[in-house]
């Protein structure tokens, strides 16, 4: 595995825990509780959970969703894992009068009031037979009668591919395209007017527009890429360069040290393990075991796997599209991609090209091996290229200075 100067800046991992930011009531979620049950306001806070086997594990990604998009990755690993959490200021009921209570997904306003309508407006109730199969479905009244957290499951179907208008056949696929506004909410009280707990999501698996990857440039134990789009792209907010050695493709090119401390700006579910973006404050990676899930990469294909990354991220509104990997092993062949990345952690690859890193020199380094006169540093090899042409000026005058001072010890 190549070790290599770190070139990219480095982002702090430090953050505090995410179960005492949950506890002392740091984490706000993105949806609202309001409205009235038996006569007594009730408030509080939604956001999205996904499932772990671990507490701090869950709770971090708690911190990370904020219950805002749902991206490809979360749709091909999740499936029917995703859960609503409901946290009121305070308890609803606490007289001990009944109230009801229901879920429904769909638009703003869902409930049996506004069922499916024949404009194609979608508002699905789950229960434990809709979708089919959601057994381990569970709404209890009795949980909001305390202020701790609830959390009821979101099934995927009636998220990422809601069933027609009019029919009962469920077809459950990450296609929902470009973004789409779903609001997932928790009904309290009586049908007529209840309170809701409301969660609104985005839900966009789609992905941006491919780059096209320009030139991989050869430098010394390193490689130049430059990428570019069409005229008014829209919907990138970052790139990401990834790469992988012809001679060891399933091993990292990157060190240990380069691939802890630099986040990938996307997300991905390969071969049961979801991989996600950093959303938190501490801008740290994380990655949950989902057996069964997500696909085997094919023999050959170059993976979007957020192991391979090669560079830090490169935000989508510079005026440069180029980043440098260094550290690589001169005449081996490397095989290099571009990703486009959206605000939903969806990523959209270039073509691969193949690069190969070359010794170089620059224009003063035979001069400047010999000369004890040399300015520190100012050998271009270590660069890999020719100096750019802001360069030339003060090189030429260096070279001009140094022919002048020899003239003199000779004469």
């Amino acid at each position: 595995m190549t070790r290599l100067t770190r070139q990219l800046l480095v982002f702090a991992l430090a953050s505090s825990s995410p179960v005492l930011a949950f506890a002392d009531g740091t984490t706000t979620g993105s949806g609202t509780c309001t409205g009235m049950v038996n006569g007594k306001a009730i408030s509080g806070k939604t956001m999205l959970a996904l499932p772990t086997s671990q507490n701090t594990e869950e709770m971090e990604l708690v911190t990370q969703n904020q219950g805002s998009v749902f991206g490809r990755a979360e749709c091909d690993c999740h499936s029917r894992g995703v859960r609503l959490r409901v946290i009121l200021d305070q308890a609803a009921a606490q007289d001990g009068q009944a109230f009801s209570t229901a879920m429904w997904v769909g638009q703003d306003n869902c409930s049996d009031q506004t069922q499916h309508t024949t404009n194609g407006a979608q508002c699905e109730q789950i229960t434990t037979n809709n979708p089919p199969g959601n057994s381990g479905f569970k709404l209890e009244a009795n949980s909001f009668r305390t202020v701790a957290a609830v959390d009821v499951s979101l099934p995927g179907e009636a998220l990422t591919k809601p069933r027609p208008v009019g029919t009962s056949s469920w077809d459950y696929k990450c296609e929902t395209g470009g973004p789409q506004n779903v609001t997932a909410q928790v009904l309290l009280g009586p049908d007529s007017a209840p309170a809701t707990c409301k969660l609104p999501l985005t839900v966009n698996t789609l992905g941006p527009t491919a780059p096209r990857l320009d030139s991989v440039g050869s430098g010394n134990n390193a490689l130049t890429v430059r990428w570019s789009v069409a005229e008014a792209t829209s919907g990138i907010q970052y790139y990401q360069v990834l790469c992988r050695s012809k001679n060891t493709p399933n091993v990292p090119v990157m060190s240990d040290e380069f691939r802890s401390s630099t986040p990938y700006y996307f997300s991905a579910c390969i071969d049961g393990m979801l991989y996600r973006r950093p959303l938190n404050s501490g801008n740290t990676n994380t990655t949950e075991e989902r057996p069964g899930f997500g696909t085997l990469p094919a023999a050959g294909k170059f993976p979007v796997d957020p192991r391979f990354i090669c560079s830090d991220r490169v935000t989508a509104t510079t005026t440069d599209l180029s980043a440098r990997i260094a550290g690589l092993n001169n005449g081996e062949e490397y095989e290099v991609m571009v990703v486009s990345i959206d605000s939903y952690g969806n990523a959209t690859e270039s073509a691969v090209v193949v690069g190969t890193p070359q010794p170089t020199k620059g224009v003063l380094d035979e001069l400047c091996a010999t000369d004890a006169n040399c300015p520190a540093g100012f050998g271009c090899s270590a660069l890999g290229g020719m100096p750019s042409p802001s360069t030339l000026l003060p090189v030429g005058a260096f070279v001009l200075l140094l022919g002048l001072a020899r003239r003199r010890r000779v004469g």
